[in-house]
């Protein structure tokens, strides 16, 4: 069972991004925009978390807390959206029972740190990884194509020794997670109790990284308010699988590194040292050589955690999958929407083996569940199949001209790099409609990577 979120805000825009970020982190997400709707909800079910600004239409949302029980009986978390610097606020809301508070503007990697922090303080650290197991909607299925045999070949000798680092290398959604899960159940069993940590490294701002890999003591900054421990910490004795590893900061790297060398580390503001046993699984869909020339990856920490490579292949090199695959994605999605026994006709598995999914077995994964939501029978047909429309015809008409021109000035100079890539991903935004995980999937990257980028560029 998922952790459910429940979202009260009166701002549109912010539920609707808000959805679709908590969503795609594998979250069931309820919104609301006034109080009285939010009553109503919390009438049929409880959510695990309720994100509740204070300033709404028909009243202060900390009169909710009312319709919720007393602690410590309550098992509902709390997390109050305040103005900014309004301290006072944030203070009362504390006080009323509220774990921890946001001030607006409300970033959306910020939200999800904030969830994962007061999740595992309640001791839901459980459910928020089986969500995001399931966010990634990947079944467990048999491949038929060699080279992804040898995939699994591979990940069966390297379970063998449990300490050696593991690098993962392939394009964005084709399943470096699932990989990183099979090489836990492998070595440590399906039913181990070790623990298995995953962190995106990119999704995180990178003022917080250290703090979420090494732990921090109370007092290290300013609002270390009590001591916390790291994910490092969590995952001794199993696997830490660090996904997009080449977007720590480089100062995280360096600390990294040294923890590699030796399985030590030190919290933020502490004196302690703490040793750990433990597999990194890093993970990368860029081309680490690339990145490592490029300053952006250290050369020393990419040859620590190579020391096993495994790469993996992207879905239309090995379209004997797909049909797998699919079959999968059907049974997996009918249950979610009560639509069990669908089959896919001929028709419509001729139409996926056609396809080049650019988005690999993540895209895959969208088409399928778009599909058993189309079909109105036990049948999904083939025109149930919705692909994506990627013709050089559509493109030329986007905007009102070319997809994308040239990276020179209305003067013959050439243009900043990030003056070309912010016109070209407000472009890809804009063509897929303001829908920004299939913006991230069109660009071959990963949401959180996605948003981060936004921000960056002054998209966001």
């Amino acid at each position: 069972m998922s952790t459910s979120i429940l979202v009260v805000d009166d701002e549109a825009t912010f539920r609707l991004l808000a959805e679709e970020a908590l969503t795609s982190e594998g979250f069931d997400v309820i919104t609301a925009a006034r109080l009285s709707d939010a009553r109503r909800i919390l009438e049929g079910s409880m959510p695990d978390v309720v994100v509740l600004d204070r300033r709404l239409p028909d009243g202060d949302g900390l009169s909710l807390l009312d319709a919720l029980p007393p602690p410590p009986e309550r098992s509902t978390v709390v997390i109050v959206v305040t103005a900014y610097g309004d301290v006072e606020n944030a203070v009362a809301a504390l006080k009323a029972g509220a774990a921890d508070y946001l001030t607006k503007p409300v970033q959306l990697t910020d939200l999800v740190v904030k969830l994962r922090k007061v999740l595992e303080a309640r001791g839901l650290r459980d459910q928020l990884r089986l969500a995001r197991t399931q966010a990634s909607g990947a079944p467990t299925v048999d491949p038929h194509n060699a080279s992804m045999r040898a995939v699994i070949a591979r990940l069966g000798q390297v379970a063998r020794s449990p300490s050696t680092p593991v690098f993962l290398r392939g394009p964005s959604g084709v399943g470096k997670q699932r990989a990183a899960e099979l090489l836990h159940a492998v070595t440590y069993g399906p039913d181990s109790a070790a623990p298995f940590v995953d962190l995106n490294c990119a999704a995180l701002p990178e003022d917080l990284v250290e703090s979420e890999l090494f732990g921090h003591e109370k007092g290290a900054f300013t609002d270390a308010r009590t001591a916390r421990r790291g994910l490092i910490e969590m995952a001794d004795g199993g696997t830490l699988f660090l996904d997009e590893v080449a977007e720590l900061p480089l100062r995280s790297q360096a600390k990294l590194l040294k923890f590699l060398d030796a399985m030590r580390f030190r919290r933020l503001g502490g004196q302690r040292e703490l040793a750990v046993q433990l597999r990194i699984v890093a993970a990368t869909n860029q081309d680490a050589e690339a990145m490592v020339q490029a300053g952006r990856l250290r050369d020393d920490l990419y040859h620590r955690l190579s020391v096993f490579v495994v790469d993996i292949p992207p879905l239309r090199d090995r379209r004997d999958d797909i049909p797998g695959l699919a079959r999968a994605f059907v049974r997996f999605f009918g249950e979610r929407v009560k639509k069990r026994d669908l089959v896919l006709t001929d028709g419509a598995l001729d139409a996926l083996m056609r396809y080049d999914y650019p988005g690999n077995v993540r895209e895959l994964r969208n088409i399928v569940e778009r599909a058993v939501i189309l079909a109105r029978s036990r049948e999904i047909g083939a025109a149930d199949v919705v692909l994506p429309d990627r013709s050089d015809a559509r493109a030329l008409k986007m905007m009102g001209g070319p997809f994308f021109t040239t990276g020179l000035a209305s003067n013959g100079a050439p243009r900043s790099l990030e003056e070309v890539e912010r016109e070209y991903v407000a472009r890809v935004l804009a063509h897929c409609d303001g829908h920004r995980t299939a913006a991230a999937s069109t660009l071959g990257i990963s949401y959180p990577t996605f948003l981060k980028r936004l921000r960056e560029l002054g998209l966001d």
